[in-house]
């Protein structure tokens, strides 16, 4: 049971990171999200609709003292944006990108819940999801061997499926949470990021590349992903060099066209021996465009590692052809849905762990300081619960941003070192994406009996699984959220 719980727990959280580098490799993406609510998107649209068509709010409120610059514009960075508007501070968000992709497909679980209620947003969140409504797995020739349902993301209750109650694509929850934070009167400058910073004792100075001079803000957070440029100008080049983790995972994601025959409301996932996994899940409620993955978990990575760092994506794309030559099922149609994409994105998946997330006015939150990695399914509700925390402090110490930032880390660190752990101690990876064919029948062998109805109504009479079994519907450790007066003083 725990093996299997840990393989659907690795597939459902490949999906989960907020990597900030798929958005760099998306800008030129063929279509972008829509959803539903005020201030909404349309249908999908060509890429010359860009995030820019958002009109840029600047408030109403009576002029603000506090004057807070947030690179990056994504989940981490919105919401963050969100809070300190709301609390009366003026606020700057410097977003690289022009247009919103795709990006991958994230979930919301624990305490996040809660924090996009107090946003308000849940109704919207909920309105917007993939519709995503549960999970199979395939044999060798396509074949399902067994499927179940989703996560309630409410209750917290464990359930055998990596598909929670609420799957969104990350474009679509970056612009539900970025026109909210319009509103609150956040301003938002697309197409830039920061270049240079200079801290002072009252004050930080940064320079922006749309306009090449300097301004001056009383605080600067980096909300700019695991390829950090905040943290790169803020932090000294050991503490940037050695903050990645590595993992021997690598994956590459892309959102694809299917077959009307081939449209599903539920994710489909194939295994193959070597540690090479596929898997196919929904983008949203029409089926017609799916996000297709290709995983590979392997300790003989030097030629992936080089590919992944420094080879094209041409290059990328002819690799992991060939790395899945010999593999039916899925193979054929996902292969070629790669080879077509625009907004393919491969990566090895890091950790981002630093010894602080702050130096003197600048701090950090999300990936951009804690990245747990998609294999720990966390990615989107540290982010979150970060960016709730990080401007909470702010609001109750607005003149003593490195006091606000020390809270932070003080409030907000056991959450992240209690949920930001790969299983077992980093091996679940090798454990649940097989070496051998052996390993392969047996995780087919065991899902398909735990799929079983009557397995799964025995399931669902137990009060409680074992404490040390991970849970899908979200971490292990809570974080007990405080109340904070959202008013600066």
């Amino acid at each position: 049971m725990f093996i299997l719980r840990q393989q659907l727990l690795l597939s459902k959280q490949l999906h989960c990171s907020s990597t900030r580098a798929i958005i760099s490799h998306t800008k030129t993406a063929t279509s972008i999200v829509s959803y539903k609510g005020s201030g909404s998107m349309t249908n999908h649209i060509p890429n010359t609709r860009s995030y820019a068509s958002h009109s840029n709010i600047t408030g109403t409120q009576t002029p603000r003292m506090h004057h807070i610059l947030i690179v990056g514009g994504g989940p981490a960075g919105s919401s963050t944006a969100f809070w300190l508007a709301k609390s009366g501070f003026k606020v700057t968000v410097a977003e690289r990108s022009t247009v919103a992709p795709y990006g991958q497909g994230i979930d919301i679980t624990d305490e996040a819940v809660d924090v996009v209620k107090k946003m308000g947003l849940w109704d919207e969140i909920k309105a917007n999801t993939t519709g995503e409504s549960g999970f199979a797995m395939v044999d060798d020739v396509g074949t399902e061997i067994g499927s179940v349902g989703t996560n309630p993301a409410e209750e917290g209750k464990m359930v055998l499926s990596p598909t929670n109650e609420i799957e969104i694509m990350r474009g679509t929850l970056t612009n539900i949470f970025a026109d909210a934070a319009k509103k609150q009167g956040a301003e938002y400058r697309y197409g830039c990021t920061i270049t240079n910073i200079q801290q002072g004792d009252n004050s930080v100075t940064a320079t922006l590349s749309d306009t090449d001079e300097p301004e001056k803000f009383t605080a600067i957070i980096g909300a700019d992903g695991v390829a950090s440029r905040v943290r790169n100008l803020t932090f000294d080049k050991s503490a940037t060099e050695d903050c990645f983790k590595q993992t021997d995972t690598f994956v590459a994601y892309f959102s694809m066209e299917v077959d009307p025959a081939d449209q599903k409301t539920y994710s489909v996932l194939q295994h193959a021996n070597k540690g090479r996994v596929i898997w196919v899940r929904p983008i949203d409620r029409t089926g017609s465009r799916v996000s297709g993955y290709l995983m590979v978990t392997t300790t003989e990575s030097a030629e992936l590692q080089k590919v992944a760092r420094h080879g094209t994506v041409q290059e990328q794309k002819v690799l992991l052809e060939n790395m899945f030559a010999n593999i039916g099922g899925l193979r054929e149609k996902v292969v070629q849905g790669m080879n077509d994409s625009e907004d393919f994105y491969f990566t090895r998946v890091v950790q981002v762990k630093l010894d602080a997330w702050h130096r003197g006015r600048c701090a950090l939150v999300g990936d951009a300081g804690y990245c747990p990695s998609p294999l720990t399914g966390q990615g989107t509700t540290m982010a979150v619960l970060g960016a709730y925390y990080l401007a909470g402090e702010l609001t109750a110490n607005p003149n003593d941003p490195e006091a606000a930032f020390t809270n932070y880390r003080k409030k907000f660190e056991g959450f992240v070192q209690e949920n930001g752990s790969i299983p077992l101690g980093g091996r679940a990876p090798k454990l649940v994406c097989p070496q051998s064919d052996l390993g392969v029948w047996m995780v087919r062998s065991v899902f398909s009996t735990m799929a079983r109805p009557g397995f799964k109504k025995l399931l669902a009479s137990l009060p409680s699984l074992p404490s040390f079994v991970p849970s899908f519907g979200g971490g292990n450790k809570k974080s007990q959220l405080p109340d904070y007066d959202w008013q600066v003083r």
